[in-house]
C-alpha cells in the first residue's frame, strides 16, 4: 500500500488582538490521508480474486506522524472516497475489454461486503485517469467502524480487499487471448484532531 497526504482542513478562528491575557483554544484541524492499492490483472479464464490487505492503524499512525502529530491528538476518522482507474496496459492487449463487478471489503477475516459497484467499464478508457466511485453504506460502515475501534478501544483492525468482475466483455478470457492491464484503487480517510494553542483575550 502507498500514501499520498493532502490537508483537507485547518480552520482557525481570527481573534482580535486586543490585550494581554491568553486564552487556551481548542482548534480542531481535519486531515486527508489517501492510500492506495495496486492490483495486477492477468487472467486467462474466468476472473478469479485480487485481494489486498490493509492495516488501519498503520495508516492511520502513518498519516498522523507524516503531518506532525500523534494518537493523542486523534478525535475521530472516516472514509470519504473511493477511486479508481488503470495504470498500465501493454501493448499485447490488441481489443479493449468492458467489466461490471464489485470492490468488496472484509475485516479481520470476516465476511465481504461491497464498498463500490462498476457497470460497464472500458479498461481503455480508464487508462491514466481516477474515477470517482459512489461508495456503499454497508462497506463505508464496516471501515468506520474500523477506525471507531482504533480509535476508542486501541484496537488494530486489518481490512482485506477483494476486487471481483462480474460480466466481462466482449468474451471470457482464454490463454490466447488473457485479460492484461494494472489498475489501481484510492482509499481517502479523513482525520480529525485536536490542537491546543493560546491566544490573546480580547477581554
Amino acid at each position: 500500500m502507498k500514501r499520498t497526504l493532502l490537508i483537507l482542513l485547518l480552520t482557525l478562528g481570527l481573534v482580535a488582538l486586543l490585550g494581554s491575557c491568553l486564552d487556551e483554544k481548542v482548534l480542531e484541524l481535519v486531515l486527508t490521508g489517501e492510500t492506495y492499492a495496486d492490483f495486477n490483472e492477468n487472467e486467462i479464464s474466468a476472473d478469479t480474486p485480487e485481494i489486498a490487505v490493509v492495516d488501519v492503524a498503520e495508516e492511520v499512525r502513518d498519516i498522523l506522524e507524516d503531518n506532525g502529530y500523534t494518537t493523542d491528538d486523534l478525535t475521530g476518522a472516516h472514509v470519504t472516497s473511493v477511486s479508481y482507474g488503470v495504470t498500465s496496459i501493454p501493448s499485447s492487449q490488441t481489443h479493449d475489454w468492458v467489466l461490471t463487478g464489485q470492490i468488496r471489503v472484509s475485516r479481520d477475516l470476516g465476511p465481504f461486503v461491497v464498498i463500490v459497484d462498476y457497470e460497464s467499464q472500458s479498461v481503455r478508457d480508464a487508462l491514466g485517469k481516477k474515477i470517482s466511485a459512489p461508495l456503499e453504506p454497508l462497506g463505508v460502515d464496516l471501515i468506520n467502524a474500523a477506525l471507531d475501534d482504533f480509535i476508542n478501544n486501541n484496537a488494530n483492525p486489518v481490512l482485506t480487499f477483494e476486487v471481483q468482475h462480474g460480466t466481462i466483455l466482449p468474451n471470457t478470457p482464454t490463454p490466447t487471448d488473457p485479460m492484461v492491464f494494472d489498475w489501481r484503487a484510492w482509499l481517502a480517510i479523513q482525520i480529525i484532531i485536536e490542537q491546543r494553542v493560546d491566544v490573546p483575550d480580547p477581554f
